[in-house]
């Protein structure tokens, strides 16, 4: 019996039909726990996309999350899992992207990448490229995200040709770095690139093309061509009061966006209104420690604190500080930022030491998670700059201008905006030295850049021509001063209308310059009307 045992396994083990029906068996279970897996990943999936929808970015990562851990125990995959799987990393990508969380959204990206190259499908290479892209643009290397998109968009050419929807994003994402670097005009040009295809694809209504008119008001804003703007931005909410309803979070950001326009115009009384429209929808529609109140919250401060409203300001910013600090780590750019402005409004209160102290809790969050030699360090060296500047310490603040100076001219190329800026406020050491020809010659450097980005009417323009103006006064070169302080007037009352505090200051300045040519009349005249606007 035994022996007849052992000789029944030996013939289960060695015949060829039960063999076979075992391994199909095998293959039939191992099927069916895969379909049960392969189910429950794609219900996971479809949860995420759907909170995502309804209750944003934070709900859902919970849901990627889990779907990320269960790809993690297949040891053999489909082209199925596969697909599935690239989705969710590259989901998993977008949301930190979003968050400016850098090590996370690499994380991912390198997890995509590998699958990308395993499954050698030039659409998720193109996909994965893009998302790089962005996250180098996050970093402000804009040279190497300018790289990636246009390996990007060399690809789908290849594929789509110059008609297909993943070009006119490529067009868009491009646009963005051009943006970035302050080439406006660039920019304009590509969105313009982008909408055509998209025109073509989706006709006049559809919400990417409400995105592009967004993208293109916020560079015309940047530009000084604030009608431009309003009407991208109108054209912008128009399609989505078509397509979404009246409370849609979508509608809310364009409610900022034109906020933003009324603030460059200094109708700050228009932008606190719409300001305060977005936030009605915003608590309306989206958890009370959204990133998007945040936002709303550090605009209107903005706003308050250009009004002089410093208390109201800073209340506002706290606001916004205490919902980042609950959303995201300690030391998340978006926190780094909010510190930036609350400094802003100190040093606008000439509280300068506690200034100080904030731009340097700014300052340290951003070299923490950006590194030495960003965009951001820059401005942090600049607003540093400027305190000093105030303090009367001028020393130390062209020391940080230059810091500033080094790493723009490094990441940014010579002809930035920003760039100007930072020769604008170096001028104004050399002016409060009493060094008048070189700050001339250094407030001439920053009119160059701003007439070649900006044309010749831009509140920042105006600026200068103003600081040019008060080195000749200080001279005694009156006529000079006069020159200048008329082109930029001229500038003022075309871009800010005649109700403009800039405009007050301008009168002012030419009434002093009258009254020390003699013309008293004139002086009056220009004292006057400066006091009908202030």
């Amino acid at each position: 019996s035994q022996s007849q045992l052992i000789n029944t396994k030996a013939t289960l083990n060695f015949n060829p039909e039960n063999k076979n029906m075992y391994f199909e068996k095998y293959m039939s279970r191992r099927q069916s726990c895969q379909s049960a897996i392969f189910n429950n990943l794609k219900l996971l999936y479809a949860t995420a996309i759907h909170c995502q929808k309804i209750n944003g970015d934070q709900q859902a990562l919970l849901y990627y999350i889990k779907a990320l851990n269960q790809f993690l125990s297949i040891r053999c995959t489909t082209p199925e899992i596969d697909e599935l799987h690239f989705n969710t990393v590259s989901n998993l990508c977008d949301i930190y992207i979003r968050q400016h969380d850098i090590t996370q959204a690499i994380r991912y990206i390198d997890l995509a990448l590998q699958i990308a190259c395993k499954s050698r499908e030039k659409y998720k290479m193109f996909q994965y490229l893009d998302r790089h892209g962005e996250i180098k643009r996050l970093q402000g290397d804009y040279d190497g995200a300018l790289l990636n998109h246009s390996k990007s968009i060399e690809i789908k050419l290849k594929i789509y040709g110059n008609e297909g929807v993943d070009v006119s994003n490529s067009y868009c994402n491009i646009g963005n770095i051009y943006d970035d670097q302050g080439q406006y005009e660039d920019a304009i040009c590509m969105y313009k690139k982008s909408l055509e295809i998209k025109l073509s694809v989706y006709g006049d209504n559809h919400l990417s093309i409400a995105a592009t008119y967004n993208n293109m008001g916020l560079v015309y804003s940047k530009l000084g061509k604030h009608d431009n703007a309003l009407c991208m931005h109108e054209k912008s909410l128009k399609i989505q009061l078509l397509t979404l309803n009246d409370n849609h979070p979508c509608i809310a950001d364009t409610n900022s966006n034109l906020a933003n326009v009324y603030f460059y115009q200094g109708k700050y009384d228009g932008a606190v209104s719409m300001y305060e429209k977005s936030l009605k929808i915003q608590l309306f529609t989206l958890h009370d420690n959204h990133a998007g109140i945040a936002n709303t919250y550090n605009n209107m401060g903005l706003a308050y604190d250009s009004q002089g409203k410093y208390d109201e300001a800073i209340c506002l910013y706290k606001k916004s500080l205490k919902i980042c600090l609950s959303i995201l780590n300690y030391d998340h750019s978006y926190i780094a930022n909010t510190y930036n402005n609350i400094g802003g409004v100190y040093l606008n209160q000439s509280k300068y030491d506690k200034a100080a102290c904030v731009y340097k809790k700014s300052l340290k969050i951003r070299l923490s998670k950006l590194g030495d030699n960003h965009p951001c360090i820059a401005a942090s060296y600049n607003n540093i700059g400027v305190v000093y500047s105030h303090q009367g310490k001028l020393d130390n603040a062209l020391f940080m201008y230059k810091k500033s100076l080094k790493i723009r001219l490094s990441r940014l190329g010579d002809n930035h905006p920003s760039i100007a800026t930072t020769y604008n406020n170096m001028a104004n050491i050399y002016y409060y030295q009493g060094n008048y020809d070189n700050a001339i010659c250094v407030y001439e450097k920053s009119l160059k850049i701003s007439l070649s980005r900006f044309g010749l009417n831009h509140p920042n323009i105006a600026n200068t021509y103003s600081n040019m103006g008060l080195a000749y006064f200080d001279q005694g070169k009156y006529n000079k001063a006069i020159h200048m302080y008329e082109k930029s007037l001229k500038i003022n009352l075309l871009m800010l209308g005649d109700n403009h505090l800039s405009v007050a200051t301008t009168y002012n300045n030419l009434g002093l310059v009258y009254d020390k040519l003699g013309k008293y009349d004139d002086a009056l005249c220009m004292y006057d009307k400066t006091l009908e606007i202030e």
